[in-house]
């Protein structure tokens, strides 16, 4: 999947939890420091760059809270992009979904569920980690998206779409296993598991980066003044 064989190497040494392998990501400039707030901002502030350039990028973050976070950020960010005749009535009033955010027409989502009724061949239906762009949201909450691997178009009814699908421009290590994006950029705090280190540095192909929150006294306070 890299584009650097050399990647690909130190991948498969960080997978089997040797220490050395994070020499790659050192030598390479893809490690950085900092405390959580500022490096939550250059989270966001990279994935924005990325995307502005036209590069796949998905943010990860090790609690639902800074996920949650980061995609109100990015939805705020994408829609203040995007010419205005697009968010304005044509957009709605957005879906609910299950992270208790909404989904608006140009979002990315995510599908968190296999459902074989959801069907976009006779073959093919709707999976876990499947990526989608909202085209349209219903009065009565479903959500029509088309798949950003291929053409399929599916309509994902409201009981689907408020328990299974979440915004997909950040996510959990866990959630995030089946995705491939162009650049990854992982918030790495205490919490962080080395199978979610692993997986939030394998999930570019031309660039992943991990920003090292080493100030863990400044996560409780900054989570409590953000609620």
């Amino acid at each position: 999947r890299f584009t650097d064989p050399a990647e690909g190497a130190a991948s498969l040494a960080l997978r089997d939890g040797r220490t050395e392998a994070l020499g790659f990501y050192l030598d390479h400039g893809r490690v950085h420091v900092g405390d959580l707030a500022t490096l939550t901002q250059d989270v966001f502030t990279a994935w924005a760059h990325d995307r502005n350039h036209g590069l796949d990028a998905i943010m990860l973050a090790p609690t639902r809270d800074l996920v949650s976070e980061l995609n109100q950020r990015a939805q705020t960010h994408r829609m203040t992009r995007q010419h205005p005749g697009i968010f304005g009535a044509e957009s709605g009033t957005g879906a609910r979904l299950a992270d208790g955010n909404a989904a608006f027409v140009g979002d990315t989502v995510v599908t968190r569920a296999n459902d074989r009724r959801l069907r976009l061949t006779l073959h093919d239906w709707v999976k876990n980690g499947d990526r989608w762009t909202v085209t349209a949201t219903h009065h009565d909450g479903s959500i029509t998206a088309r798949s950003q691997s291929g053409e399929a178009t599916v309509t994902l009814p409201v009981g689907y779409a408020r328990e299974f699908v979440q915004l997909a421009y950040a996510t959990t290590e866990h959630g995030n296993q089946g995705i491939t994006t162009d650049t990854s950029i992982t918030l790495v705090t205490g919490t962080t598991t080395g199978r979610g280190l692993y997986v939030g540095a394998t999930r570019g192909r031309d660039q992943n980066e991990l920003l090292v929150v080493t100030d863990q006294h400044s996560h409780p306070e900054f989570l409590h003044s953000h609620h």
